[in-house]
């Protein structure tokens, strides 16, 4: 049981459940409904590995982690550059708000994405960046999304995780 426990938080340190399941290395198994709750992350998080690579196509499901965990690193920092080599150019970005005169905008290189950042990256999209866990990506044939397809990220060629499409809410 403990061997158990010290896997899980191996785990949950290279990943971003570490938030969600913070549990110490030498701590016992909680009792009751904290336990489910991280065994039902643990399930989410093994889902979402299996459908990155079988149903979206991703090299793999720990190039995805490392990707996903460097981007929210980068977009935390305010590591625009960082943020820039994570896209998959051309990024397309949709403005969803009604008084939005322009309703698309292709960022074709990484110097018009510098210059457009804070129109891309909106508090919105950050927050929302921030707030999704590995677990709670949903993932499809297209890629993978956070909260209702705010960001989409697809594999390129050679199945390496990028930024490709936008969603910006009013």
């Amino acid at each position: 049981m403990k061997n158990r426990w010290r896997k899980t938080t191996a785990l949950a340190t290279t990943t971003l459940l570490a938030a969600a399941i913070a549990v110490p290395v030498s701590a016992a198994p909680a009792a009751g409904p904290v336990t489910s709750i991280s065994a039902s992350a643990s399930t989410a998080a093994a889902g979402v590995e299996n459908k990155l690579v079988d149903v979206a196509g991703f090299k793999s499901a720990s190039n995805f982690k490392a990707f996903y965990a460097n981007l929210k690193r980068a977009v935390a920092k305010g590591d625009k550059a960082g943020v820039a080599a994570r896209v998959h150019y051309p990024l397309t970005v949709y403005n969803h708000d009604d008084d939005a005169s322009n309703k698309k905008m292709v960022i074709k290189n990484k110097a018009q994405f510098l210059n457009n950042y804070n129109r891309i990256f909106t508090d919105d999209v950050r927050e929302n960046l921030a707030d999704t866990s590995f677990a709670e990506l949903f993932v499809n044939w297209k890629g993978a999304s956070i909260d209702d397809g705010d960001l989409w990220f697809t594999p390129s060629k050679s199945g390496m995780p990028g930024l490709s499409t936008v969603n910006l809410d009013d």
